[in-house]
């Protein structure tokens, strides 16, 4: 009867060490005492990169409403050919945008955002680029200043770490 105690407390050990691993495995709060961590400083950060985002998402809008005007009043303007977008990116027409890169984000899915904030003309060739060997599987999770005078290799580099 003694040996039957003992094995019972000791498989009652096992489950419990068992159920912890688990627990913190899968990140479950079960009522464990955890670190006490600082949010606030995080919470300070995030706020002032929202401030940022909506502040750009302004600006964005107020040029999609001037855009209109000036395309009627350039109805026989030629289009621009990418010699032309250098010129004008070095006479100061540069769109800058903060490019966020989530875990699990496909190339597909950064291309369309440099496309959609203006930064690159052509998504299909950005993801063309992203998925070439040299940069496949390395974008790196992040917030990446890129903007329109930067080439498409320079961009790829910087947002999968590669060296420049």
């Amino acid at each position: 009867m003694n040996n039957t105690a003992i094995r019972a407390f000791g498989i009652a050990l096992f489950l419990i060490g068992a159920l912890l691993a688990l627990a913190v495995r899968f990140d479950l709060n079960i009522g464990l005492p955890t670190k006490a961590s600082n949010n606030t400083e995080n919470v300070e950060e995030l706020q002032k990169k929202l401030d940022q985002a909506n502040k750009e998402i302004a600006l964005l809008k107020e040029q999609v409403k001037q855009e209109p005007k000036e395309n009627t009043q350039k109805t026989d303007a030629p289009k621009t050919t990418a010699k032309d977008k250098d010129e004008s990116a070095s006479q100061g027409n540069v769109t800058t945008m903060t490019l966020q890169i989530y875990g699990g984000m496909e190339p597909y899915t950064v291309a369309q955002k440099l496309e959609d904030g203006g930064v690159i003309e052509n998504s299909v060739e950005m993801e063309l680029l992203l998925a070439n060997p040299k940069y496949a599987r390395s974008l790196q999770i992040g917030a990446y200043d890129v903007n329109s005078s930067m080439s498409l290799e320079e961009i790829a580099k910087l947002i999968t770490g590669k060296k420049q």
